[in-house]
Parts: structure tokens; sequence; C-alpha cells
């Protein structure tokens, strides 16, 4: 299928590594022009998938932005324009996960950098890039939730309630926008073999002096049993949804939260 993108422009928050990253080079395969926001290393992020993207536009922009600051939103969005004169699309990726700990051992120092981060970043960015999208009649706003969103884990309380927030607004803003040309839409992934999660990986099996192959299949098997797969996702499954979501082939998608997770939601509403 071909997407089509080439017309479009994509600002890709948290853009430079994992699900972020993949979802650039996505994006750039099927044509888009694609910036690239990350607190480190957009530059050479946006390079290399000019490089590596197969039928990449050559239009990849690396921006050293932390969108938990106001300023450095405003300085983004304005430097998206500046080069491509609009913005089409808008992922919501930047995320952290805070520390596994239960509810009660969790301080409010803890809670307010994870909400902060997952969710006043993607109020701040798309408030910023939506008053350009109405303007103009159109728009794609993808957020990147997760599936603890919907099944949440034992520990975790504030990722998992950040995650459920941003479904939620997913949902609002859809409706709020969408009969002015706006689309919304929601990508929740399960655990995805990022870097990230390859470290983890790396230091159980140091602990347990178990192959790493092991420690991950134990994994599946004891915390992701839902998962049909047998595989842990990879950043590209993601990538390629979010690909899909940009384009105009899903111009009838609205307020759906599209779940990339090999099955590990156990219900079928959620």
């Amino acid at each position: 299928m071909e997407l089509a993108l080439t017309e479009k422009t994509a600002i890709v928050t948290g853009g430079s590594q994992g699900i972020g990253r993949a979802i650039a080079a996505s994006l750039a395969t099927e044509g888009a022009s694609v910036v690239i926001a990350a607190r480190t290393n957009p530059e050479a992020a946006a390079a290399e998938i000019e490089e590596t993207a197969a039928s990449a536009s050559g239009n990849v922009l690396g921006v050293a932005a932390d969108v938990t600051d106001p300023d450095d939103v405003d300085r983004l969005v304005e430097t998206t324009l500046e080069a491509y004169g609009e913005i089409d699309v808008l992922v919501n990726n930047v995320g952290i996960v805070g520390s596994e700990r239960p509810f009660h051992e969790i301080p409010d120092e803890e809670w307010n950098r994870v909400l902060e981060t997952n969710i006043m970043s993607t109020v701040r960015v798309t408030r910023t890039v939506l008053s350009h999208m109405r303007d103009r009649g159109s728009g794609s706003i993808i957020n990147i939730t997760s599936e603890a969103g919907t099944q949440p884990d034992p520990f975790k309380t504030h990722y998992d309630a950040s995650k459920a927030a941003m479904i939620n607004m997913t949902k609002n803003l859809s409706k709020t926008y969408g009969e002015e040309g706006i689309r919304v839409n929601a990508v929740s992934p399960a655990t995805t073999k990022t870097p990230l999660v390859e470290d983890i990986f790396e230091e159980r099996a140091e602990e347990t002096g178990k192959p790493i192959e092991r420690v991950e299949q134990a994994f599946l098997e004891e915390e992701k049993p839902g998962v049909v797969t047998g595989r842990l996702g990879k950043p590209e499954d993601v990538g390629n949804v979010v690909a899909f979501l940009a384009s105009d082939k899903a111009e009838f998608v609205h307020g759906a939260n599209w779940r990339v997770d090999g099955g590990s939601i156990w219900t079928m509403d959620a």
C-alpha cells in the first residue's frame, strides 16, 4: 500500500532512539519530511535516518528540544514551520517510565516528573501545533501510549496513570476537533525491544546468571502471558502503524486506540 506521505511534514517528539526513531524512519521511508525533537542526539539520528531509510525523502531535520519546556516547544514549532511551511502530523512519543515501585513508595517528586514528561509535554506540544492545524483545517495527531494505559501493572502506578490519561485525552480531542478536519488517535505498544528494554534484560541476566535469551523468554511467560506471538514487539511494528495513521488512507479513523501488543491485552474493548 502506497501511503503517499511525500507532501506531509511530521514532528516526532522523543525521536532520536527506540520507538520514536523507528516512527521517524517509517515516516521518512514513506516520503514525509520529518522533524525529530529530542534532548540528545537529534541531529545524528536525523542524518542516519536519511542514510538508511529506504526511499527517504531526504528531508529529516533534528531539533534539540526539551518538550517539558514551553519555550523549547515554541522554538520547535517555529523551526518546523520555517523549514517546511506546514505541520501535517504530530507524533507525541516522548515519555519516561519512572521506577518500578508500589504506589505507597512513589514520592510526589517522581509523580510530578512522570506526569510532566508524559502528560504535560503532550498537552503543550499538541496545543501549540493544534492552532496551526486548525487554521489549515487538517492534521493528524498520534499519541504513543501503552498497553499499561488499559491493562495496568502491579507497579509503576504513575506511568500507568499517565498513559491512561493520554488515551482519554485522545478520545476527547478527537471529539472536539474532528469536525475541523483534525484526526487524533493513539497507538498502544506492549513491551518493545528498545535499547532501554535490552539494558533491563542484560541487568537481569547478570543478576541471575542466565543467558539473556532465557531472561527474555521468562519475561514473556511470567509477565506477558497474553502475548501470542512468542516475541517482544519491535520498534518497527509501531512505526508501521503510525505511518498508516499519518496518511490519508486513515481518513475515517478518529479517536481510536490502536494496540500493537502481540495480543497482550486480554479483553476486547480495552
